[in-house]
């Protein structure tokens, strides 16, 4: 019985030994088909490079800045480094494809050149389960473009952040633009008479409830229906389950604790978000809520129940109890 548990394990053996020689044949056919003059390192991993640059070679910790272009041996393009916005890692303790590390000791800054990588020192049996399947030799054409140590980095990073900054910031102001037309529009088609906030929420009162505005501090009960533009429903709360959140506390989206500020118990009516006080440009898409990116919302709301915290409370009562007091003198 001792020798079935031993014979397991080396079967397995093999068949992985004979998997990655079936994988590195492959490779090597291709290199040998389309005539690439490919040199090899010691890990097995084949190269060449098409552009010798003047720079230094990277050491175990610095951090290169590459372009990239990630390919199939058929040709197929499973990733690329997007215009101005290079891939950045730590040399020796960067990416978990073994391989793509490897390569960076065959580039110095301003050199060019292609790494075929072999299954194992890629994604292995694995792949990514999308683009790359297992056991899939890859090639990554390489431009070496920087070598930094940590504090070029950290300063290279914080302008990255800065620019990001910048650029949503343009965005979200162009979009807030679009979203005041698109309210405008949605309003007048819906004919709905909306009230407009500095902050650009719009929102109808329905039906008046009782008692003071909602106010930061409050426990807020509310029955509501989210819609899209088009009218689309997005998401909707039950009978059963209410949303219950306390105002102020950033528990939903900054447009709608807005909104209700201008509602009281027992309200009904509705609140109209641009997209900057909703989700921006993200798009959202879980539990069965697909929002698109710098989607304007709309919301049905009613008012269910507010309680005020509970110092409020024994202030009103506290109130009450002496306007009984004095009715009594």
């Amino acid at each position: 019985m001792k020798s079935f548990y031993i014979l397991i394990p080396l079967l397995l053996l093999c068949f992985g030994l004979q998997a990655q020689k079936e994988n590195t044949q492959k490779l090597e056919n291709y290199i040998k088909q389309n005539k690439i003059k490919a040199l090899q390192t010691d890990d097995g991993l084949y190269y060449f490079i098409d552009k010798k640059g003047k720079g230094n070679q990277p050491k175990e910790g610095d951090y290169v800045v590459i372009d990239y272009e990630g390919k199939l041996l058929d040709g197929t393009t499973f990733d690329k480094t997007p215009k101005e916005d290079p891939f950045v890692f730590q040399y020796g303790l960067g990416p978990s494809m073994k391989g793509l590390d490897l390569g960076m000791a065959l580039f110095n800054v301003g050199s060019e050149g292609t790494l075929y990588i072999p299954a194992e020192l890629a994604l292995g049996k694995t792949g990514d389960g999308k683009m790359i399947p297992p056991n899939a030799p890859l090639i990554f054409e390489i431009k070496m473009k920087r070598i930094m140590d940590y504090d070029g980095y950290s300063a290279y990073m914080k302008k990255i952040e800065e620019k990001e900054k910048r650029s949503f910031e343009t965005h979200v102001k162009t979009q807030f633009l679009k979203d005041k037309k698109l309210i405008n529009d949605y309003c007048a088609d819906n004919k709905l008479k909306a009230t407009r906030t500095e902050n650009g929420v719009n929102y109808v009162v329905k039906k008046k409830g009782k008692g003071d505005l909602i106010v930061n501090g409050d426990m807020v009960t509310i029955d509501y229906e989210g819609y899209l533009l088009d009218n689309s429903k997005f998401d909707a709360s039950t009978a059963a389950d209410p949303l219950v959140f306390r105002l102020g506390q950033n528990k939903v989206i900054p447009g709608l604790e807005e909104g209700l500020r201008n509602f009281n118990n027992g309200s009904e009516g509705w609140i109209i978000i641009p997209s900057k006080l909703a989700y921006g440009p993200r798009s959202i898409k879980e539990e069965g809520v697909d929002i698109p990116a710098d989607s304007v919302l709309a919301f049905k709301v009613k008012v269910r129940n507010v309680e005020p915290p509970a110092f409020k409370q024994k202030q009103m009562a506290s109130k009450k109890g002496k306007k009984k007091r004095k009715r009594k003198g």
